[in-house]
């Protein structure tokens, strides 16, 4: 009977002591891709095709020409900006997010690719003396500096990134930390990055990038996407999910 009790009070002070708890814990979202929900994804480009398929996203590209596309991530609550961006004389509308992303960790599983490269963007819309939507691309070999609206970073703002390559298209891990203009890239388990730009914050767009070359069929895959932060606006629901799973971890 105490024992009972016990368990009665535990469940009561779990249940009305959960917001404190909630908002103790770092927020997350994740994805192992059971599914693809279109509604927290917007692809950038005409060549490529997602879909789910056996608990991986998975894409596939085929071009005329060498061509770089985006399947932006828009899966977390919040404040989007509409913003026109030229891209190879045309304009097309997509969205920021305000506020953006100021410190947070992203982990991808099981990722690669074949016969085109694959990694993951972490961009920013930097105004003067124009608009341009600038991203640092960790793929699964190296990180570049890519602006997505013209041939590379503009004069006035130089990349911070290490210009090293690696010979691995398929990596068990890939982590990305971000703390206001500190990046630091893990592949692997491996320290590959470590550079400070402190006028590229916040984060504004994250999304997975592609490359295809020529008429090869581009194949990319990945197992599993989490994005988790102290200041990530989640859904209560998640945030539900995220303290329950995190005690479950515990018993």
């Amino acid at each position: 009977m105490k024992q009972g009790r016990n368990i009665l009070v535990w469940i009561t002070l779990f249940f009305t002591s959960s917001p404190f708890c909630l908002s103790a814990l770092a927020q997350s979202f994740q994805t192992d891709f059971d599914d693809f929900k279109e509604k927290n994804w917007e692809l950038w480009g005409d060549f490529s095709i997602w879909n789910a398929e056996k608990g991986y996203l998975r894409g596939r590209i085929q071009v005329p020409f060498i061509e770089t596309e985006m399947l932006q991530f828009k899966g977390l609550p919040g404040t989007y900006l509409n913003i026109d961006i030229p891209v190879d004389r045309d304009i097309i509308q997509k969205q920021i997010k305000r506020p953006g992303y100021e410190n947070f960790t992203i982990t991808l599983k099981d990722l690669g690719a074949r016969a085109g490269r694959f990694g993951i963007a972490l961009g920013q819309l930097l105004h003067p003396p124009d608009a341009f939507l600038l991203s640092y691309v960790f793929f699964t070999d190296s990180v570049q500096a890519v602006n997505f609206n013209g041939p590379s970073f503009p004069d006035w703002h130089v990349p911070r990134h290490p210009a090293t390559r690696w010979e691995t298209w398929e990596l068990g891990s890939l982590e990305l930390r971000f703390n206001s203009g500190h990046f630091q890239w893990f592949a692997d388990g491996e320290k590959r990055a470590d550079f400070e730009d402190p006028g590229f914050s916040p984060i504004e767009i994250l999304g997975f990038v592609v490359v295809g070359y020529g008429l090869h069929v581009g194949h990319m895959w990945v197992d599993s996407f989490k994005i988790s932060g102290p200041g990530l606006s989640v859904s209560p629901q998640a945030k539900l999910a995220t303290t329950w799973g995190t005690l479950k971890q515990h018993q």
